[in-house]
């Protein structure tokens, strides 16, 4: 998980977290210095989240035509 996030935050890909309460994030990331926590910003403000709370993740990664 750590590795996919990692491409997320330098690619600025999309991503979808669920988090262990079942709520959910989409949107940007950026990692921790020692990768054990998630920054998400969100209508309420920013906040690190830490990667054990998150249970599932998907990325949106864009297509570029050939």
């Amino acid at each position: 998980m750590i590795k996919d996030l990692l491409l997320a935050d330098s690619k600025q890909y999309s991503v979808l977290l669920v988090f262990n309460d079942e709520s959910k994030y989409i949107g940007q990331i950026s990692m921790s210095e020692d990768k054990k926590w998630v920054k998400v910003k969100h209508q309420h403000g920013i906040e690190w989240v830490p990667l054990n709370e998150i249970s599932s993740y998907s990325l949106s990664i864009p297509i570029t035509p050939q």
